[in-house]
């Protein structure tokens, strides 16, 4: 009877190991918004797709010329590979307005400065 149950208990522990082999790994959720400062790797921090922003995060411009100063700014760029290399810059764009960007599934990696969040567009 004690080789029964130990033969039970084994398959049972068999059964609930290999469940949890076969189970998808866990994925943490993806942002949305997306903070305005960072880079954010795309599938694993944020789904690819058109996002948009109200502008700059500055609470004050400063302007020579009448051209804002790169602080005063929001600046985004894109990436073909995921950690956000200079060399592999597909798009980017910079404002004190409102912008889009458009995150594809060839986009690797995304990145934010002095931005308010975005936030994805149905």
């Amino acid at each position: 009877m004690a080789s029964k149950l130990a033969l039970r208990a084994s398959a049972a522990s068999v059964a609930i190991m290999t469940a949890i082999a076969l189970a998808p790994p866990a994925v943490a959720d993806q942002l949305d918004p997306i903070p305005g400062n960072g880079v954010f790797v795309v599938g694993r921090d944020i789904a690819p797709g058109l996002y948009h922003t109200s502008g700059t995060a500055s609470t004050f411009g400063v302007w020579i010329n009448n051209v804002p100063t790169q602080d005063s700014m929001c600046a985004w760029f894109t990436y073909s590979t995921p950690d956000a290399n200079k060399d592999h810059v597909v798009q980017t764009n910079m404002s004190v307005g409102p912008m889009f960007a458009n995150i594809n599934t060839t986009i690797k990696a995304f990145e934010s400065q002095n931005c308010e969040p975005w936030t994805r567009v149905p």
